[in-house]
């Protein structure tokens, strides 16, 4: 199982929106990726890299399979014919943790606070941000650089003060999510008293990639979503968030032509983390 990382001195008192981070990160080798120029280039695999926030590791058939309540048939199928990693420190909250794998730094030595996006040190222009400071690299950068074509769908909340924080910022060519700790599954309203963050300003946006600009930037996606999701309920469940990042992710695998270029697809999961 994840291990927190031991806390370091002086330690945010901010409220934990999570125990752990399964960093059930599974790598995983889904497609036989398609040489393309000479006939010597190396084959690459193709690359889907699954987190889910706040999810047991029990929870997980793979991990438990005499439990009639840790069924999971698919991911237990898609373990088996990939790779799974299962050593990961995790951080004991959210943002440091995504911070950590998104950097491959162990987040005491890349961010180890969960704070607002909106804090902001003036006097320090490369780490005075929440999340990755900004002369880090990211692993969808090196990704870029080695030739594949990257994508990112869900949690983000690695950064987003300024473009250069972004998905789009750290080397995902296509992104489609939520930039913050956390947002209401169906609104996508971040007024949500489990983050521990209650401001009457910031609670008033919506965090979805396309509906939302950075707060110092300009970074837009240009993906639509119907109107009628902006304000929705749990009446209708196309609007449900899970089930359009699910869309999203199959849509993105579905157009990729895998005969030009490898694919580096990251689904964050919303689930199972609080609203």
């Amino acid at each position: 199982a994840p291990i927190p990382a031991k806390p370091t001195r002086g330690e945010h008192s901010y409220r934990t929106v999570g125990t752990r981070m399964l960093a059930t990160s599974c790598f995983l080798a889904l497609f036989a990726a398609s040489a393309t120029g000479l006939k010597s280039a190396p084959r690459r695999p193709n690359i889907l890299w699954i987190v889910a926030d706040d999810y047991g590791h029990a929870n997980l058939g793979h991990n438990n399979p005499n439990k009639a309540e840790a069924y999971t048939p698919n991911l237990d199928a898609l373990i088996e014919e990939g790779i799974y990693l299962d050593r990961h420190y995790a951080y004991k909250i959210c943002g440091p943790s995504r911070s950590s794998m998104q950097s491959g730094r162990l987040a005491v030595h890349v961010n180890a606070f969960n704070t607002a996006p909106t804090v902001h040190n003036v006097s320090d222009p490369i780490s005075g941000y929440a999340g990755i400071p900004r002369n880090m690299t990211g692993i969808a950068q090196k990704m870029k650089a080695a030739g594949y074509s990257t994508a990112m769908t869900g949690k983000w909340d690695a950064g987003m003060a300024t473009p250069d924080h972004t998905p789009y910022g750290r080397g995902y060519e296509e992104f489609y999510g939520y930039y913050m700790h956390a947002n209401n599954y169906w609104t996508k309203g971040i007024d949500l008293e489990s983050t521990g963050e209650i401001d009457t300003c910031l609670n008033k946006f919506t965090d979805l990639s396309h509906l939302n600009d950075t707060y110092r930037g300009g970074v837009r996606n240009s993906a639509e979503l119907d109107s009628s999701c902006h304000l929705s309920d749990e009446s209708d469940p196309e609007c449900y968030e899970e089930r359009i990042f699910k869309e999203k992710t199959l849509g993105i695998l579905g157009m990729h032509d895998f005969t030009t270029k490898p694919l580096f697809m990251y689904h964050a999961f919303h689930l199972v983390h609080t609203p």
